[in-house]
């Protein structure tokens, strides 16, 4: 499951490509979660990738969305961002991987999804350096204290990359997702996260981290690095979580000015792009993918 828009359908055909070179013997269903996606941007998916979905939110969640960003309206520019709350929908059936359309794969993620646990992720920047979050506001602490890889049982982790098995999505479960998305609920955050809070504060006592190499957050590599995590050479994942997308040019210079990493990992990106141009030429006009 993915959730995309107009704006950012470069991301989600490289994300989808990246991954199912990455995993040939995939066979479930493709969900794409969207509202403004034209008839054409729909055919032109559905060339390219077998078993693929589309839908809107449902209506609870939509209704909830709106209410929300109503009452708190810096959220109704990344009102988007909460459409990834279908993945835990009752409705739905099976394990869902939720994947942010910002991700590419360079290889095989088979260790985490063979991992045990209701809820799989790999830890968000805070938690990889060691600093934590408060565990109501999500407020970043200051990191003096002894650093553990899960405090109090309490862990955060970024919601760019979820494997979520089917106990997790409980009625209760659900109404408690939707009942976050109360503006006064919603007054005690204090990051700028958006659905990755509301998983935060109802999951980080149940879910199983996965090693950050399955989801590096290239937005914050120098933090990582300055930690010890994994340099960004053995990533299987590369998430490009930040406003430096691949796609978006304007943001480059910038980006690869406070960080070098970004030049190659925007290679790779660009590697992956000329790949599924590639495969979607030769199956629009060949029926057949040669990749």
């Amino acid at each position: 499951m993915t959730v995309t828009s107009r704006d950012y359908l470069p991301g989600t055909w490289v994300m989808l490509h990246s991954f199912l070179q990455a995993h040939p013997d995939f066979d479930g269903d493709i969900a794409v979660l969207a509202d403004d996606l034209a008839d054409k941007d729909k055919y032109q998916l559905s060339v390219s990738f077998e078993r693929i979905g589309f839908s809107e939110p449902s209506e609870k969640l939509a209704r909830s969305i709106a209410d929300l960003t109503r009452s708190v309206p810096k959220l109704q520019g990344r009102a988007r961002r909460f459409f990834s709350l279908e993945a835990f929908n009752p409705a739905r059936a099976g394990n869902v991987l939720f994947c942010d359309s910002d991700l590419l794969f360079r290889s095989g993620i088979d260790a985490m999804l063979a991992m045990d646990g209701a809820i799989i992720a790999c830890g968000d920047r805070a938690q990889l350096i060691g600093s934590g979050r408060d565990q109501s506001s999500l407020a970043e602490l200051d990191g003096s204290e002894t650093r553990t890889p899960v405090r109090d049982g309490f862990a955060t982790f970024n919601a760019g990359l979820m494997l979520i098995r089917p106990e997790l999505r409980t009625p209760e479960n659900w109404a408690a997702l939707l009942g976050h998305l109360d503006h006064k609920v919603w007054g005690e955050i204090a990051t700028q996260h958006t659905d990755q809070a509301v998983y935060n504060k109802m999951f980080g006592r149940q879910v199983t981290l996965a090693g950050a190499s399955h989801n590096y957050l290239v937005g914050h590599g120098s933090a990582l690095r300055n930690a010890a995590i994994a340099p960004m050479s053995e990533a299987k994942v590369l998430h490009f979580n930040g406003p430096a997308k691949p796609w978006h040019f304007g943001r480059h210079l910038d980006a690869a000015t406070a960080d070098a990493s970004y030049v190659r990992a925007f290679q790779d990106w660009y590697s992956a792009y000329t790949r599924f141009l590639t495969s979607h030429h030769f199956v629009a006009n060949t029926g057949s993918d040669i990749s």
